[in-house]
Formats: structure tokens, C-alpha cells, sequence
């Protein structure tokens, strides 16, 4: 046998208690290796290797046995049926001669590995929620609570049930050189019935983290998505071009700032506490830094993030993301819904009385009926088997979390939309993208299906048909041109804007009261620092933000040295070296800008200047330090043996509800997605996400989508209910049409 080269049939399975074994040597030989594979087949039974009853036996070998007591075989023949009895009997009776066969133990471990029914059956405790301590030899391992982000790009309170490491795809088992070496193990996890799961995909749960830190770090993120606004810019060629900027060192540059400001020595004496260690300060920075992992993973990860061979952007999506960008997108729906009414229109239609609509006859005796009918027949097949399946898959695309590129965008629009952090533009881009996607495909199909069944010309069949695609196509085809976004920088950008805005809860950042609700600010320090900030916006304001943006004390050496050579190339008009050291303002759609700005004075910053007046640095060092620090006695042990047993006594409740806690419970990992599509949709449609966004608006006083959302999310119903009735509808038609010809042609 040749050793196997093949990472997969590499990958181990680790357990809680066995997460560090390195994966066998390559044999030298084939004994060796079926020594080795003999070996591994054992050790993949687990915990049936140790707990088979010793009592039990084959029955082949109970009759070997009766056999002997009675003497009615000689010994040639005892030899016989034992080596037929070996080689008939399966491998794992082989290993239950080794130990005990113990059912339950068995039965108790498949259930830890693979539960059913698991969040109502495992509920976490505090507890369970808090990292800290000496680093593991994987970042976690089998029995973990962790948050998982699911392919909706919604983070979810999970248990890990298994732990699987798996060699990198170039390191060659075969190379002497690696003979006797471990590779540099790639682990991936399962969670609940999530099978492999990558690490960048979990994070430590927010619930322990709050407990253990509390809300300062949170306050942190506020503030360093508003600086990494203000660094980020759209200038091809530039070190702070958002596509070459790095994200994460900058971020991790922003934490080490802040963590030695000497008003944050209280927090920085907890966060150093050796009892934390190593692992529990790690889960806490990883868990801030998700966020701006994600910025730079959308630039990187071309294979996930792939814009530009996702066929599903359209000029809707551009507007969804940038809430600007209007001439294209109306023009392309004035398009898109102009000719179908043209078609039907001018269409020589046989019989345009509705009650006849479906009948392919010729109630004028046209000679061509038979191929009038041949024709209408065959595009209702083709239909049947490429449309329908068609428009549900993009409709999954398009509402579900399908994880295609589109997909993940639409995703974080709607955490965007429920958050209710979006710009006007971006909103009715929004619902524009998935109406002009779902129902709008279903309502064009189902027009066209009229046409064909009633057109008296073949010809006029298939020029129908293909008008009608090229229809549905447009939207997308115009971001495939040349001249809209050739190398997705536009879309890039876009997507982590959205990043930031959903990152950025600005509904507490312009409310001195709900931000000291959301952040735990002590009572005594309310007062004092709402006295010192003022105005009715708290951290937004327009003429601080001009202030502070040139006051050298809020600034680094670096910046410093950027304005002051900003300040020099202005006075004497160098217009390279201005566009150098001073950030430039870049809009999607200039023209649109300019009459928004001319006309209404409402025109925005551009890209990466949405928040510019939230850089109110002044006001920001007032807040930054100012939420409380939770007691470490609160935390551990009296005697320092390790967490507070008073922890495993606070459970999630309906009164006291874990952060990122979800009920929803996968009985098949296939099945996730399939779930979270439909719980959404029974939501939809039972018009319980309508209400709830219509309660959301009111508790915030916002008036506008008060009026605007029930509308938005009607369209919304409207999309589901012509997706679920769409393939009755084309069924019908098609056997009536069938039927219809039959009969005539009997």
C-alpha cells in the first residue's frame, strides 16, 4: 500500500481529552503500514475501544466454544472454523476482545458530538461563557461556548462539539525531510450540528467578555471605526487607499494607544490580571477586532469575497451600498418595466379575453397552429425545467444566506436595515434590489408564459421569450460592462462602508442617555461628563469635529507631520502634494452629489467621510475612559482556584438574556440555511418582521420609517408570496396548455 498523500485522508478528529496527538508517520513498509492502519482503525473507534463488555462474545464464537466442551470436532477442525470465524468477523470485534462494550458511554458521546435538539437542552451558565486562563493547545476545544457567525453573517451563541486538525495543503507527507516533523495543523470546528467551521468564523462569547472587562472596549470600537474612517481613503496608488491599507495594524495600533492612556491605568490593571492570562486577554482583542478582520478579509479573500464573477450584482446593489448613484438605477427600472408593457401591448395577441388566456387554439384556423403550438409547448418545458428552479435559487440568493458574494452583501444590508442605521438612499436601494429580484422576476416570467401561450406567430415565440431575458438581465449586465466598475474598487469600498456603519451604533452616539445606558457609565460620572460635552447630539457635531480635526493635541507624531506638510503644499497651491497629505472628497455618483448639494444643500462627505462629524475628538476622550470596571471578586474565586462557583448559578432567561443567545436548533448542518431562509420568511409573511420594525422605529422617534418601513417590507411580502405561488401558477398553465393541445389535436 502507498502512503497516502492526501491532506484529507490526514485530518484527525480530536476529542477534549486527545486535541494534541500528532497524525501517525508515513510506514516505511507495507507491513508497517498495516500495522499503522490496523492501529488507526482501533483508534478511531474512540471510546468503543475502552468500553466493550468482556463478557460478550460472537455467537460464531459461542458455537466454537460448545463445540469444544462436547468434543464433537477433532482439533484440525476447531482450527478451521476459528480462521473461518476470523476472517468472517467484522474489524470491530477485534477491538471489543481488547476492553468492555459499554453502551450508554458510547450512546453519551455520540450525543455530546452530535446533538439533537441542542438548545433547548443546553443551556450555558456564566460561567461557561468566560475564557481565561493559560492559552490551550488549540484555541478551543470540545465542550467550549463560543459565538459562531453563521453564513448570515449574524453571530450566534454555539457549543463546540468537535475539534478537527488537518494538515496544509502543501506540506508533502512524502518529503524526507518532514519525516519524524509535525506540520503547522489547520484546526477547524464544529459547533452544535455547524460542521467545519473555520477559526476566523468564532469568537469568544460577548456575554463573558462584558462580565469579565465590561463595557469599555466597546466604547474603544465606537471610537476606532471613527479614526479608521478617517484614515481610509479611495485614492488608487496611496498608502491609505482602503485596498492597501492594513486594516488590523492600524486597529491594533488605535488598542495599544488606548490601553496605555494613563486614564485607562484601572482598566489596564484588570486586563493585566494574571488570573485572565494570556488566553483571556487574546479572546477579548479577537473578539473587538472582528469587525476590522472582516474589512481586510473582504479585500484578501478573492475566493469567498469574489465580486467581480458573482453575476448577481446589479446597479441596485450599488445603490443599496452607497444610497447614491440614482441616474442609473431609475433609469434601468423605467427600462425594465417599460417594455414588458410595450410587449403586451403590441403583441398580436389570438385571444386577449382573460378567460381564454391559456388556450393554445386558432380561433381563425391559422395554418401555422401546429407549430404555433409545438413552439408555445417547448418554451414551457424549457421553462419548467430551467425558470422555475431558476427563480427560487436567486431568490435564496437574493433573501437567504446562500454564501455567494451577493449573498454576504445582502446579508450585512439587512443587519443594516434592522439595526436601522441606513441612509435614506441606501434603504430604498435596498428593498429596490430584492423587489427588482424576486418579485419582479416571477411577475415578468408569469407575463411572458401569457404571451407565448397566446402569440399567433412561431417566431414571435422565441423573439419573445428572449426579449424578456435580456430584460431580467439588465440591471446586471450594466455592472458587467467596462465602463460602470471593471475591478470592483467601487463595490470593495462599499462593502466595508457597511462594515463600519453596522459596526458603528450611532443611535447612542448621538444620545448622552442611551449611550450611558449601553455602556454602563457609573452614576457619578454622568453628570460631570455630560456638563463638559453639552448639545443635544452628544459625540456629533459638525463645528467640533472641524476643530478637533485640526488641534495638534488630539493628533499622533505621524498626523502632525501629515497636516503640517497639508498645511504648506495649500498656502502655495501644489496640487499633487495636496492630494498627497490631505484627504481628498470622492463621490460615487458626482452629478447626483452636485444637485443634492446645489439644490437641497444635503449632499454627504463622500466615501470614507460619512461619520465626519462624529470626529469629535475632545468629546470622544471624555467618554473613552469613563465605563465602569467590573470587581474581580464578582469574577473568581476567594481562594484564586479558578472562576466564581456563583457564576454557575446565572443562566440565560428571559429576564437575564446572554448577549447573541439563539434558540434555533439544526437538526442537519445542510439544513442551516435552509432553516434560517424559512424562519425568515414565516416572519415575513405572518407580517411579524413588519411590526417589529415598525416598533423599533417608534421607540426611537423615528418618523420617517415609521411611514417608510411598512411600505418597504410589504414589498417584501409581495416577494415571498410571488415566489411561493409562481411554480403553481407556471404548473397550471402548462398542463392546461397541454390539455388544450391534446384536445385539438384529437
Amino acid at each position: 500500500m502507498e502512503p497516502a498523500t492526501n491532506n484529507e485522508e490526514r485530518s484527525e478528529a480530536i476529542s477534549a481529552n486527545n486535541v494534541t496527538d500528532s497524525i501517525p508517520e508515513n510506514p516505511e513498509n507495507e507491513s508497517n503500514n498495516e500495522e499503522s492502519e490496523s492501529s488507526e482503525r482501533v483508534e478511531e473507534t474512540g471510546v468503543a475501544n475502552e468500553t466493550l463488555d468482556e463478557g460478550e462474545v460472537t455467537e460464531a464464537e459461542g458455537s466454537s466454544a460448545r463445540n469444544a466442551e462436547t468434543g464433537e470436532a477433532n482439533e484440525t477442525s476447531k482450527t478451521e472454523n476459528q480462521s473461518l470465524v476470523n476472517s468472517e468477523r467484522p474489524s470491530y470485534v477485534n477491538a471489543r476482545n481488547r476492553g468492555s462494550f459499554n453502551y450508554e458511554k458510547i450512546e453519551r458521546k455520540i450525543e455530546e458530538e452530535f446533538p439533537e435538539d441542542f438548545m433547548t437542552t443546553q443551556v450555558p451558565t456564566l460561567k461557561e461563557l468566560i475564557h481565561v486562563g493559560e492559552a490551550p493547545a488549540t484555541h478551543y476545544k470540545q465542550g467550549d461556548w463560543v459565538e459562531v457567525r453563521g453564513p448570515d453573517m449574524v453571530w450566534r451563541l454555539d457549543r463546540i462539539t468537535r475539534v478537527v486538525k488537518i494538515a496544509p495543503d502543501d506540506w508533502d507527507w512524502n518529503d524526507p525531510l518532514n519525516e519524524g516533523k509535525d506540520p503547522t495543523w489547520i484546526f477547524s470546528y464544529h459547533a452544535g450540528n455547524t460542521r467545519d467551521i473555520c477559526e476566523k468564523d468564532l469568537r469568544a462569547p460577548e456575554e463573558g467578555l462584558l462580565h469579565v472587562f465590561g463595557s469599555r472596549p466597546w466604547v474603544w470600537q465606537q471610537w476606532a471605526c471613527i479614526k479608521l474612517e478617517n484614515a481610509l481613503r479611495f485614492q488608487r496608488g496611496h498608502e491609505n487607499d482602503f485596498m492597501t491599507m492594513d486594516v488590523q495594524k492600524y486597529v491594533a495600533e488605535l488598542w495599544e494607544q488606548w490601553m496605555n492612556h494613563p486614564s485607562n491605568a484601572d482598566f489596564k490593571t484588570v486586563f493585566q490580571d494574571e488570573r485572565i492570562g494570556d488566553f483571556g486577554r487574546a479572546e477579548l482583542v479577537g473578539h473587538i477586532m472582528k469587525p476590522f478582520e472582516l474589512i481586510d478579509e473582504i479585500k484578501e479573500d478573492k475566493e469567498k469575497w469574489n465580486f467581480i464573477e458573482d453575476n448577481n450584482m446589479s446597479v441596485y446593489t450599488y445603490l443599496s451600498l452607497f444610497g447614491s448613484g440614482w441616474i442609473v438605477p431609475v433609469v434601468m427600472a423605467a427600462i425594465q418595466i417599460a417594455i414588458p408593457i410595450l410587449l403586451l401591448r403590441t403583441s398580436d395577441l389570438r385571444d386577449k379575453n382573460f378567460s381564454n388566456a391559456f388556450r393554445v387554439r386558432d380561433h381563425e384556423q391559422n395554418e401555422d397552429l401546429d407549430n404555433i403550438q409545438g413552439m408555445a409547448i417547448t418554451v414551457l418545458i424549457l421553462y419548467l425545467f430551467r425558470v422555475v428552479p431558476e427563480t427560487i435559487v436567486n431568490f435564496f440568493r437574493a433573501v437567504g444566506p446562500s454564501g455567494s458574494a451577493y449573498s454576504r452583501i445582502m446579508s450585512l444590508r439587512e443587519k443594516l436595515w434592522v439595526q436601522q442605521e441606513d441612509r435614506v438612499g441606501q434603504m430604498i436601494g435596498y428593498k429596490a434590489d430584492i423587489f427588482m429580484n424576486t418579485f419582479f422576476v416571477c411577475f415578468l416570467y408569469g407575463v411572458n408564459v401569457f404571451i407565448i401561450v397566446n402569440t399567433s406567430d412561431a417566431l414571435d415565440v422565441i423573439l419573445n421569450s428572449l426579449a424578456f431575458e435580456f430584460v431580467l438581465k439588465l440591471d446586471e449586465e450594466v455592472v458587467s460592462s467596462s465602463w460602470w466598475d471593471p475591478h470592483r474598487r467601487w463595490l470593495t469600498a462599499g462593502s466595508i462602508e457597511v462594515i463600519i456603519q453596522y459596526t458603528l451604533e450611532t443611535r447612542f452616539l448621538k444620545s448622552a442617555t442611551h449611550f450611558w445606558r449601553k455602556y454602563d457609565i457609573p452614576l457619578g460620572r454622568k453628570s460631570l461628563v455630560q456638563n463638559d460635552i453639552g448639545g443635544s447630539n452628544f459625540l456629533k457635531d459638525t463645528r467640533c469635529a472641524s476643530r478637533d480635526s485640526e488641534d495638534a493635541k488630539f493628533m499622533t507624531e505621524d498626523e502632525k507631520k501629515i497636516f503640517d506638510f497639508a498645511y504648506v503644499a495649500k498656502k502655495n497651491g501644489h496640487k499633487h502634494a495636496i492630494s498627497e497629505y490631505s484627504k481628498g472628497t470622492v463621490h460615487f455618483d458626482r452629478t447626483f452629489n452636485f444637485i443634492l448639494t446645489f439644490f437641497f444643500a444635503a449632499g454627504d462627505g463622500g466615501m470614507f467621510n460619512r461619520f465626519s462629524s462624529y470626529r469629535t475628538w475632545s468629546r470622544w476622550e471624555k467618554v473613552l475612559f469613563v465605563s465602569d470596571i467590573p470587581e474581580m471578586s464578582s469574577v473568581f474565586a476567594a481562594d484564586g482556584s479558578g472562576l466564581s462557583d456563583a457564576l454557575d448559578n446565572v443562566k440565560h432567561s428571559d429576564g437575564n438574556e446572554f448577549a447573541n443567545f439563539s434558540s434555533i436548533d439544526i437538526e442537519d448542518d445542510k439544513n442551516f440555511k435552509l432553516e434560517l431562509f424559512w424562519r425568515h420568511g414565516i416572519d415575513i409573511l405572518t407580517f411579524r418582521y413588519m411590526f417589529d420594525g415598525i416598533k423599533r422605529a417608534w421607540e426611537r422617534k423615528d418618523f420617517f420609517r415609521l411611514f417608510f418601513n411598512p411600505f418597504a417590507d410589504f414589498t417584501l411580502w409581495l416577494a415571498y408570496a410571488a415566489q411561493i405561488i409562481f411554480p403553481f401558477y407556471f404548473c397550471a398553465v402548462f398542463v392546461a396548455v397541454f390539455i388544450d393541445v391534446v384536445t385539438d389535436s384529437s
